[in-house]
């Protein structure tokens, strides 16, 4: 996200989450300096530019409901608030800085030359960390049977047997596997 789109974004998050919870009393902590307050709620701002504007509206009363200090009018933790978005929506995989990173990295081209870069992907969206040994073993499984399913529903296509259900699936994991390629080109272009 960037330009216009990163730009409605932000004014998205300010005029359905940051300013209709200051007109209702949500205040900064009062050992955090004005200047620091005004950098948490520009981060919310860009880390919540992905949202869409009823998911930000349910957003702000989590937020609202789980105020902080005696009267529990002081603004929750920016990793409570992310925590809280990504239930309501969750961001593009383009958005999270760990999946953008991960598959940018040796990793990355890794898993694409050796056939598991969507595997990886969807490990990294679910789970949110990097995979650990086992859970490698894991998606290299899953990979080598994803990649017999894609054989025999490609198969199935040629014939004219294939199910809309099979279609579907297999033209949801080809467009995985072109959003991953993305992410890995947007990083080579820009080393290039």
């Amino acid at each position: 996200m960037e330009g216009q789109e990163l730009k409605d974004g932000k004014a998205r998050v300010r005029s359905l989450l940051i300013t209709p919870l200051e007109r209702r009393g949500m205040e900064r902590r009062r050992a955090v300096r004005l200047e620091e307050h005004q950098v948490f709620l520009a981060s919310l701002e860009a880390r919540l530019a992905y949202m869409q504007a009823e998911k930000l509206v349910a957003l702000a009363e989590v937020v609202e409901r789980h105020g902080t200090g005696k009267l529990k009018t002081i603004w929750p933790t920016e990793i409570s608030i992310m925590n809280w978005a990504r239930l309501l929506q969750v961001p593009p995989a383009s958005e999270s800085r760990l999946v953008r990173t991960y598959l940018q990295s040796g990793a990355g081209r890794a898993a694409r030359e050796g056939g598991f870069l969507v595997e990886l992907f969807t490990y990294l969206k679910k789970w949110g960390a990097p995979p650990n040994d086992y859970s490698m073993a894991e998606i290299r499984k899953e990979a080598d049977w994803n990649r017999g399913k894609l054989a025999a529903i490609g198969r199935a296509v040629a014939s004219g047997r294939a199910t809309a259900s099979e279609t579907q699936w297999q033209q949801g994991y080809l467009k995985t596997e072109a959003r991953c390629l993305d992410i890995i080109n947007a990083k080579e272009k820009v080393g290039a």
